[in-house]
């Protein structure tokens, strides 16, 4: 094993524990019972992206008779709150309208995950009217994206403010973004950090994910079942050999902006049990002013609370609740990190009393560690899994389907002196 794979994996394990993850709250999350499940209406898209876990595959559009049985056969499988209706590029099939109403009729809330680069502020009213929950953007520096290649990710805080602002004008429909870091962009994380918080009256959850792929120098041979396969043409496979970055390089960077800022929820992996997979943090503020965070304890009763009422676990809140942030503090009886928030609040309006009339607002700042390979080949996956989509009447997780449609199954990985 290379000594660059040793030291990124060494300081992936030694960084887990350098968070406390006893003092958070760990999602319940099962591949039966989740918040959100993937559904994927093409795998055909309208432009390039360095980390995209899926070929581009411009004749795998789907009928809506079989999206209506991909969509069926995961509500069979899984309980959830929220349909990622992802890809591929959604926008490119041409019934997404249609699908989205399929959705949301079946009483799920109909996410778009999209690169933005077809919507239109008719479309998206359109989406809206057949049932439109919300809308994530996966916008970062590398994207192959018309007249935005090159853009560094300050730069592209432009192109998600377009999209903000068009989601904010159309009114009532959740905006979110996805954001890829790579090492070279790392630098750029108190950018993306400071444009969220101060547009926290129209964005719900920003999404920061660790760059990974696989390279020439990865330390492995790859087997599918018993037989020796070659990744190099999958999308996840590169010929630059990147650093693996961790939760921790990017929430130090998260805290260079908000030096309070603390995660109150995670999901662990399936071979280390306290790695941060995906690390949530919830902040309480205005468009000027930042107060603190949601505490361990309040995600764990809205959680649990929703899910005894729902009979689910909540993915996404309405941006009508989003923007009732003082009711929050009415956890401060149980939470402590609630009420360090609160007293933080009253404190500034007892300096400028004007503050009691601003109105607070509830951000979600997720920072993702995708799957890590140890040593002896074993992958660390995310525990629970939000990303299970269909393939062959099952759910597997979405950012290891193309193994199962090329290969039949998951690939696993053998150190190259050992195979």
């Amino acid at each position: 094993m290379s000594k660059q794979t040793n030291e990124s994996f060494n300081t992936s394990v030694k960084d887990q524990y350098k968070i406390d993850t006893n003092r958070l709250f760990r999602m319940p999350w099962t591949m039966s019972d989740n918040a959100m499940t993937w559904l994927e209406p093409t795998r055909k898209c309208n432009i390039t992206c360095d980390a995209c876990f899926t070929i581009n595959d411009p004749n795998s559009q789907k009928t809506l008779a079989q999206i209506e049985d991909e969509l069926e056969t995961a509500l069979r499988l899984r309980r959830c709150d929220a349909m990622l209706i992802a890809g591929g590029e959604p926008l490119t099939h041409p019934q997404i309208i249609d699908i989205v109403r399929l959705v949301s009729e079946r009483n799920i809330k109909a996410q778009l995950v999209t690169n933005g680069v077809g919507i239109t502020s008719d479309l998206l009213h359109e989406l809206k009217m057949n049932g439109l929950y919300g809308i994530t953007f996966h916008v970062d520096s590398h994207q192959a994206r018309p007249d935005w290649t090159g853009k560094n990710e300050t730069e592209l805080n432009a192109l998600r403010q377009y999209f903000a602002d068009m989601v904010a004008d159309e009114g009532g429909l959740v905006c979110a973004y996805n954001t890829t870091i790579f090492p070279d962009a790392l630098r750029y994380v108190p950018d993306i950090i400071e444009w969220t918080c101060q547009n926290i009256k129209k964005v719900s959850v920003m999404t920061l994910i660790a760059e990974r792929m696989l390279s020439p120098e990865t330390p492995f041979d790859f087997y599918a079942a018993d037989k020796k396969v070659d990744l190099s043409d999958m999308a996840f496979y590169t010929d630059m050999n990147y650093k693996n970055l961790t939760t921790l390089d990017i929430y130090t960077e998260v805290k260079k902006v908000l030096p309070d800022f603390e995660f109150c929820a995670y999901l662990g992996g399936t071979a280390l049990c306290q790695s941060l997979k995906w690390a949530i943090g919830c902040r309480i503020g205005s468009t000027r002013n930042r107060y603190g965070n949601i505490g361990a304890k309040s995600m764990e009763i809205m959680q649990n609370f929703y899910h005894a009422w729902k009979g689910c676990y909540l993915a996404y809140a309405k941006p009508s609740l989003s923007r009732k942030g003082k009711l929050m503090f009415l956890f401060s009886l149980f939470d402590r990190e609630i009420r360090k928030t609160g007293w933080n609040y009253f404190r500034q309006v007892l300096k400028n009393p004007f503050r009691f009339f601003e109105k607070l607002y509830v951000q979600t700042i997720n920072i993702l560690q995708p799957i890590d390979i140890l040593p002896n080949g074993e992958q660390d996956n995310c525990d629970g899994c939000p990303n299970g989509t269909v393939w062959n009447k099952r759910l597997v997780r979405a950012c290891h389907l193309d193994n199962y449609k090329y290969y039949g199954g998951p690939v696993h990985m053998i150190p190259k002196n050992q195979s």
